[in-house]
């Protein structure tokens, strides 16, 4: 999947989550950005794939290959490697975690974890999300995603979908994050079962998602 659709399906997680949440706005809205951060986060290893990856970091490290070559690799920071694992999922939220301990200092960590549990549940979900979209992507090299590195055995590779131009798959995405933040906005269904709406929308569009991409009908690999 492409990093826009990624992304998106990071804030459409966390669009789903303030429905849930009694916080105020700028919580919301920093509870979206984090999940929105945490689907974008794991395509942060194609560095290697940058013009000045080999002169800057190449050096700074000694590298013997160029990033391109390393991007096509399974060593720990290529692509689909680490930063496509669970462990990775959970060092993530543990920073924000770490980021909320430090904002609330007078607080103890059970304390903080007892009143953010729902921007680390959903932070997490949003990272993972973004390893299950990359499991039906094309085996290409690599064969899948490193889900429990550092095992050798890669996860996915099925070939269901494209990286990219999935634009019916997209569409799904952001109708679920516009829908729960509208539901969000729209304070008059805030006295009915918001959390219910916000529930039936994320399975809806979690079943059509699933439906677009088994029926192909083609095999991408």
């Amino acid at each position: 999947m492409d990093i826009l659709s990624h992304t998106f399906s990071g804030l459409a997680i966390g669009a789903t989550t303030i429905n849930f949440s009694k916080k105020g706005p700028i919580y919301n809205c920093l509870t979206v950005l984090t999940c929105g951060l945490a689907a974008f986060f794991p395509d942060l290893d194609v560095i290697t794939q940058w013009s000045g990856f080999d002169s800057v970091i190449g050096d700074w490290f000694n590298l013997n290959e160029s990033g391109k070559m390393i991007y096509h690799q399974k060593r720990w920071f290529s692509h689909h490697a680490f930063f496509h694992s669970v462990w990775m999922a959970f060092i993530f939220s543990f920073v924000v975690f770490f980021i909320l301990k430090i904002h609330k200092r007078g607080l103890s960590a059970k304390e903080v974890l007892r009143r953010n549990k729902l921007i680390l549940i959903s932070a997490l979900i949003s990272y993972l999300i973004h390893v299950f979209e990359d499991m039906p992507t094309p085996s290409f090299v690599w064969g899948g995603v490193a889900f429990l590195f550092p095992s050798e055995n890669y996860w996915g590779g099925k070939g269901y979908v494209w990286w990219w131009n999935n634009y019916d798959l997209f569409l799904i995405i952001i109708s679920v994050f516009f829908l729960n933040v509208l539901l969000k906005c729209f304070t008059l269904l805030a006295k009915f079962r918001t959390r219910l709406v916000a529930s039936f929308i994320l399975s809806i569009g979690f079943i059509l998602y699933l439906n677009q991409m088994l029926n192909r009908n083609y095999d991408f690999n």
